[in-house]
C-alpha cells in the first residue's frame, strides 16, 4: 500500500512538470507554430520533463490530492504557468506585427495579405515581414533557449502544485496589453511618420499643380519611400528588436514570482 501511494505521488509530480512544459507550446511564438507537429511538441515536453524530474523530486515531496478534481485543478494550474509565459512573449510579437500593419496602411499595402506560416492566418505584407524579422532575431539571440531555461528554473520559484493566482498577475497582463499598443507605435512611427510627411508634401504639390494626379504619383512614391526606409533602418531595428526581446525574457522571472505561493 505505501508503495502504491508513492507511485501515485511520483506519477502526479511527473504530470505536473509535464503540464508546465506543455503550456509553452500553446501561445509561445516559435513553439506554438503550426509547422511543428503536435506529436513533436509532446515529445519535446516529455524529454524536458524527464530531464527535470530527478532535480525536482529531490527538492519537493509530492503529495497526491485526496480528491480527483483537485488533481485536475492542479494540472491545469501548472499548464497555465507555461501559458502565461507564452502570452507575455506573444504580446511583444503581436505589438511588432501591429506596428507593421500600421505601416501597411500608410504605404497602401493593407489590401495585400499573405499567410503567416506560424499561425496560419492572413497578415499584411509589412506586418508579416516585421514578424518574420523579429522571429529570426529571437532565434539568433537564443530566445527560445532562454525561455526553456527560465521555465526550468521556475520550479525553484513556484513549487509544483502550488501555483497562486493573485490579482497582481491580472494587473500585470492588463499593463502589458496596454504597453503593446505603445510598442506598436514605436515600431511604426519612423516609417509611418516619414510617409505622413510625404503625404503633406504631396498635398502641397497637388494644390500648386492641380493637373497632377495625386493618386497615380503618390502611391508609388509612398511605397518606394517605405521600402527604402525599411532597408536603411535594418541595423537600427536589429538592435531595437534585440533589446525588446531581452527585456521580456528578463521579465519572465518577475512574472513567475507573481504566481508563487
Amino acid at each position: 500500500m505505501p508503495e502504491d501511494i508513492l507511485i501515485n505521488e511520483v506519477i502526479f509530480l511527473f504530470a505536473l512538470i509535464f503540464s508546465r512544459y506543455l503550456g509553452i507550446f500553446f501561445l509561445t511564438p516559435i513553439f506554438s507554430s503550426q509547422v511543428i507537429f503536435f506529436q513533436a511538441k509532446v515529445l519535446v515536453a516529455l524529454s524536458l520533463t524527464a530531464v527535470t524530474m530527478p532535480v525536482v523530486i529531490n527538492s519537493f515531496q509530492p503529495i497526491y490530492p485526496a480528491n480527483n478534481i483537485l488533481v485536475l485543478v492542479k494540472i491545469m494550474s501548472e499548464l497555465s504557468v507555461g501559458l502565461f509565459m507564452g502570452l507575455a512573449v506573444f504580446l511583444v510579437f503581436s505589438a511588432v506585427q501591429l506596428g507593421g500593419q500600421i505601416i501597411d496602411m500608410r504605404m497602401g499595402f493593407r489590401i495585400a495579405n499573405v499567410v503567416d506560416p506560424f499561425s496560419g492566418i492572413n497578415s499584411p505584407v509589412i506586418g508579416q515581414y516585421k514578424n518574420i524579422f523579429l522571429t529570426l532575431i529571437f532565434l539568433a539571440v537564443d530566445g527560445h533557449l532562454y525561455l526553456i531555461k527560465h521555465l526550468s528554473n521556475s520550479f525553484k520559484i513556484i513549487p509544483p502544485g502550488e501555483v497562486n493566482f493573485s490579482s497582481q498577475i491580472w494587473l500585470y497582463f492588463f499593463r502589458r496589453s496596454a504597453d503593446m499598443f505603445l510598442l506598436a507605435l514605436q515600431v511604426a512611427m519612423p516609417i509611418a511618420g516619414a510617409i505622413f510627411l510625404l503625404d503633406v508634401i504631396l498635398a502641397f504639390l497637388a494644390r500648386s499643380v492641380p493637373q497632377m494626379n495625386l493618386f497615380v504619383v503618390g502611391l508609388p512614391m509612398k511605397i518606394l519611400a517605405g521600402l527604402l526606409l525599411l532597408f536603411v533602418l535594418i541595423p537600427v531595428l536589429n538592435n531595437f528588436y534585440s533589446e525588446i526581446i531581452f527585456d521580456i525574457i528578463n521579465e519572465i522571472p518577475r512574472l513567475f514570482r507573481l504566481l508563487s505561493p
